[in-house]
């Protein structure tokens, strides 16, 4: 596989929003509140459930008990007792969340890579060689198998009833849920991103070092020449703003509302940034491969402030935001940064960066 990296998202768990990380053997689940690892909860009983030593038993899913199974995708929530999760070898696995084992498994044609698209109670499952295959939830009845020339590496999407989504072939499909094609645009380059869908149009990145505006109907309506590859999804801000991320560490920010015209293009980071910026505020939020976070004043392109993830691990993953939550005794909003080093491999900002309150170690 190469250089991998988490897969973090939120999901709930006993009632409360929790984070999920999935990286190579195993999937965890963390406390977004002290980057603790959460219990394994008896539903009966509401007490923490513990081993002989009478020792918390924490909720986590090894993949070596499971026919060595390595994990890159978030989990689907089913239920209160049940998530789905791909296994990279092939498989849907059902996970029963009270116990956090595995009670069921779907084997698959291929691997996977990406998360699955759930909408109306279908799995559209992108597969590593090629392709997408719609599956029914409830008894993964394969309904359709779309093919591609190479990889799907990126979460199909929702648009308009249509399934849209890129491939490392160089183009972006749409296909209808009978599994008819719509339309395919060639975007000049592979593509392991999701589209972002706002105002009737698709953005997505490509590795020709071009962000591509195309309608709902296909058609390329503008483009706009990055430094390097674009790996991440864009983000969108509220005034129309897009900021877009390269493998050359800039970021541009293009006006939306006038053909994508560069606002502004700055080179924040000395390595590659692979994940989508996040836009919270007036300010935009990126993490890169020479392992500092980057808070940067949107409407100019100037860093305010950075900080270093100790060891400076190359930050990969896409960036997750937890909101503040009396339950949870979360005050500020917090950013959740993945790296690839599993001594630290969730580290939690508050969102002005100003703060570091915890790392998860795994």
């Amino acid at each position: 596989m190469g250089v991998s990296w988490p897969s973090v998202d939120v999901i709930e768990l006993n009632g409360e929003q929790q984070i999920v990380v999935s990286y190579t053997d195993r999937v965890d689940i963390v406390s977004p509140q002290n980057g603790a690892h959460a219990p394994l909860i008896n539903p009966a009983t509401g007490e923490i459930r513990r081993d002989a030593e009478n020792n918390a038993r924490n909720w986590v899913l090894l993949g070596s008990d499971y026919e060595n199974a390595q994990f890159y995708t978030n989990p689907i929530y089913v239920d209160e007792e049940t998530f789905l999760i791909a296994d990279y070898n092939g498989r849907i696995l059902e996970i029963d969340t009270v116990t956090a084992t595995v009670k069921g498994s779907f084997t698959l044609t291929n691997h996977v890579l990406a998360n699955i698209l759930v909408a109306d109670d279908v799995l559209y499952v992108p597969l590593q060689s090629g392709g997408v295959t719609a599956i029914t939830m409830d008894d993964y009845e394969v309904i359709w198998s779309y093919p591609t020339e190479e990889g799907v590496w990126a979460e199909p999407i929702l648009v308009d009833n249509m399934i849209v989504f890129t491939s490392l072939d160089h183009h972006m499909y749409a296909i209808d849920k009978s599994g008819e094609l719509q339309w395919k645009v060639d975007l000049e380059g592979a593509v392991s991103s999701k589209p972002l869908v706002a105002n009737d149009r698709l953005y997505v990145g490509s590795y020709n070092k071009k962000l591509f505006e195309v309608s709902l109907d296909g058609d390329i309506i503008n483009t706009y020449n990055t430094q390097n590859w674009v790996w991440g999804t864009p983000a969108l801000a509220d005034d129309g703003i897009i900021y877009v991320a390269d493998l050359s560490g800039y970021i541009h920010a293009l006006d939306t509302t006038d053909n994508l015209s560069m606002v502004w293009s700055e080179q924040v980071a000395t390595r590659g940034i692979r994940s989508g910026p996040l836009v919270y505020e007036d300010t935009v939020i990126v993490a890169s491969r020479d392992g500092l976070v980057y808070w940067i004043d949107r409407h100019n392109g100037v860093v305010l402030t950075q900080k270093e993830v100790e060891g400076k691990p190359e930050l990969l993953s896409d960036l997750l935001l937890i909101e503040p939550s009396e339950s949870l005794n979360i005050d500020k909003p917090l950013i959740i940064v993945g790296t690839v080093d599993t001594s630290k491999l969730l580290v939690a900002f508050e969102v002005d960066g100003l703060r570091q309150p915890w790392v998860y170690k795994r």
